[in-house]
């Protein structure tokens, strides 16, 4: 018998949604990667999009902590002179 959507909210899309929070990315950009340098303008690029805005750790799969240090990164950078 197929589930039915309960009307207050509860049923299969709760547990869908349950099921992607359970699989969380794997921040790909930074395998391999010990430190995050404001001076790296390749690896910093990639979480930056076109219009200098910083890419949400949801999209990217960083850390919290890995996002801080991108964010710390991408603001040096910017005052450095290296990102518009």
């Amino acid at each position: 018998m197929p589930r039915m959507n309960n009307p207050r909210g509860g049923g299969a899309d709760r547990d869908d949604r349950r099921r992607e929070a359970a699989l969380r990315k794997q921040a790909r950009y930074l395998e391999g990667v010990k430190e995050i340098d404001s001076r790296d303008y390749d690896l910093i690029r990639r979480f930056v999009t076109e219009y200098g805005k910083i890419i949400p750790g949801r999209l990217t799969g960083a850390t919290p902590k890995q996002q801080r240090c991108i964010k710390r990164a991408v603001r040096r950078a910017r005052n450095i002179g290296l990102m518009a």
